[in-house]
């Protein structure tokens, strides 16, 4: 069993995984790193050996190429980490990705599968490591949700949804596991610099909105920052912007004035959606 704590992130391949990853390796965390594309990880993982730097004992970084979907594959995941590590101390329930479309348009195999990765593929996480976490008496999880997750988004109705329900998980969990000595996160990022729209299912109409080109995004490094700097302590949602924290309450106390908001949004998409394919 290794002295160093541990963190399993799933999603590390890119984006707020990869750099969460990172973060923790710099902090002395030895880190699990799971998604499909096994040459990114590899890479995320050679990373983390450089940030945990010369003075690191033993391999810090393990690489498990790892399906969400699949409970079996998360089980397997969690099991190689304790097989190689002994201990897991913080799961970061990280994959994910988003789809490009009103909701009339929606094909039911698509909502499926955006549920599959990004709510299922979280309670799968967070299913597997709950015993261990119970058992040693501490543990942290964070569910990497969005601030769309709290208030709902035109065009990204299906991503909402997926969002709004890994929320509901992780408030319920967040109670569940107080008893335990466990912590639980809903981790509410805006608009950040990751792949992620060139990840959305039928994006390309969103990468020629003029509202996204303006919008100032956050680096995921920001918020792998704050994810460790919370680690261990009682957060029951983390929401990094101004912005996010005033659109939410406006979706809680005042829907009215939330919906004009996001009409700003949606009339700047539904340009873009009637603009020609090559538009800048």
């Amino acid at each position: 069993m290794t002295e160093r704590p541990v963190a399993v992130v799933t999603g590390a391949s890119s984006g707020i995984g990869a750099e969460t990853a990172l973060a923790y390796a710099a902090k002395g965390y030895a880190v699990v790193l799971a998604a499909r594309n096994v040459d990114n990880l590899n890479a995320v993982a050679g990373r983390c050996r450089a940030a945990a730097g010369e003075s690191a004992a033993g391999d810090v970084a393990l690489v498990v190429p790892t399906d969400v979907t699949e409970h079996r594959q998360v089980d397997a995941l969690i099991a190689a980490a304790m097989d190689v590590f002994g201990r897991i101390d913080v799961m970061v329930n990280n994959a994910g990705y988003g789809q490009f479309a009103r909701v009339h348009e929606l094909d039911e195999q698509d909502l499926r599968d955006i549920f599959e990765v990004n709510f299922f593929g979280a309670f799968f996480g967070c299913r597997a490591v709950a015993p261990i976490m119970i058992d040693r008496g501490r543990g942290h999880i964070f569910n990497i949700s969005s601030v769309i997750g709290k208030v709902g988004s035109p065009f990204h109705g299906a991503y909402s949804a997926s969002k709004f329900a890994l929320s509901g998980l992780t408030q319920a969990m967040r109670v569940e596991m107080r008893p335990f000595g466990v912590h639980v996160t809903d981790v509410c990022p805006a608009l950040t610099e990751t792949g992620f729209s060139g990840n959305v299912r039928n994006g390309d109409v969103r990468q020629r909105s003029e509202y996204l080109r303006r919008t100032k995004k956050m680096h995921p490094a920001k918020v792998a920052r704050r994810i460790v700097a919370r680690t261990g302590k009682r957060t029951p949602q983390m929401i990094f912007t101004a912005g996010g924290r005033l659109l939410i309450l406006l979706g809680t106390v005042w829907p009215r004035a939330a919906d004009r908001l996001m009409k700003v949004y949606h009339d700047d998409l539904a340009r873009a959606l009637r603009a020609p394919d090559d538009a800048p």
